[in-house]
């Protein structure tokens, strides 16, 4: 396997990704699905982020978005559909959640097949979920996607731990504050459950860059 990690351009598709889900997970109204997956006593923490603080919470070197990565039985569901040409039916106009999927969707679609260590070190994905993924048409993996509205959710979605820590240190005016939330942060999702993490995975958290600041 290739080992070289994401390219200036992956970081930066991720910032942007990260930018949209957050104001979407911080909207009064299309973010309430979304923040119903985060622990209650955080919930309003979300929506009191202010632009500044959006911003610095999107410079984590990973996707706060998931698309349950983790979980085999949605994506093994997933796969094995056939497609049925739903991709051609009209989607509801300014329906941003199935906009930021399918960009989702794309970017770790395009990652997986290029560089499959760097869609691991944005996403946590294991090894098997990559490959998956990557043998799959772009096609193929939006249209089933589209019977899984759901697929889209929070990272750590009920680790209050880890969205504390975001919420707080990580949206710090201090630098080196808010430099040290995210990595830690960037650490546990390579280190942690599921069973499958390698010893290069956790190599790459202790590796990973430190944000700097964005003026």
């Amino acid at each position: 396997m290739d080992y070289s990690g994401p390219e200036p351009a992956d970081y930066a598709n991720v910032r942007s990704l990260n930018i949209a889900f957050l104001s979407i997970l911080r909207s009064s109204v299309a973010g309430v699905s979304l923040r119903q997956h985060l622990p209650a006593e955080l919930r309003s923490a979300v929506v009191e982020l202010t632009d500044l603080q959006l911003r610095h919470l999107s410079d984590v070197r990973f996707l706060l978005m998931s698309i349950r990565e983790d979980d085999a039985a949605v994506w093994r569901q997933l796969i094995a559909v056939e497609t049925t040409g739903d991709l051609l039916q009209p989607k509801p106009a300014g329906d941003a959640l199935y906009r930021l999927l399918i960009a989702g969707l794309g970017f770790l679609w395009q990652l997986a097949r290029r560089n499959p260590y760097a869609a691991r070190l944005v996403s946590g994905a294991a090894p098997g979920w990559c490959e998956r993924c990557a043998d799959m048409t772009l096609i193929h993996l939006v249209e089933n996607a589209t019977h899984h509205r759901d697929l889209l959710r929070p990272r750590f979605a009920g680790q209050i731990d880890i969205w504390t820590k975001l919420l707080g240190a990580g949206i710090s005016p201090e630098t080196d504050v808010r430099a040290a939330a995210h990595l830690s942060a960037l650490q546990y999702m390579l280190t942690a459950a599921p069973a499958g993490r390698d010893r290069d995975m956790r190599a790459a958290a202790c590796r990973a860059p430190v944000p700097v600041l964005r003026t």
